[in-house]
């Protein structure tokens, strides 16, 4: 999590927390146009825009396969300056539920029924009732 709670849909998760969620890569990749790709991140990070980036298991910015399309940056979720509109490549949904994470079996039994990608849903749900 890059995001320090700008973004109105993930404030129940903590900067710097590492997510798992599950990516349904086919042909998308988020680049910038190279003359202008230095300002375009530099005013994504000034403003608190990027919410997520790519990392491997050990939380270290890495490229295929913890980054599988390549996107610039490692970016995987975006926001915009207010936090209401959010954009994310990996799926939270594939991980809602703890059985859904790809090393599920090896979880303790102990261990929470529901994944990462829950917080997501619940991040939109306090937004949605706070604001209507």
């Amino acid at each position: 999590m890059e995001n320090a709670g700008s973004c109105a849909f993930t404030r129940t998760l903590k900067k710097g927390q590492i997510v798992t969620f599950i990516s349904a890569h086919a042909e998308g990749k988020l680049l910038f146009p190279e003359d202008r790709k230095k300002r375009v991140l530099k005013e994504l990070v000034d403003n608190d825009q990027v919410v997520f980036r790519f990392v491997d298991d050990r939380g270290k910015y890495a490229g295929y396969p913890w980054n599988p399309s390549g996107t610039t940056f490692n970016l995987a979720a975006l926001c915009n300056r207010d936090g209401n509109v959010f954009g994310v490549q990996p799926h939270p949904e594939r991980c809602f539920f703890r059985h859904l994470r790809p090393d599920w079996t090896r979880l303790a039994d102990g261990d929470p029924v529901y994944g990462d990608g829950k917080a997501v849903f619940e991040g939109v749900l306090r937004y949605v009732e706070r604001r209507f």
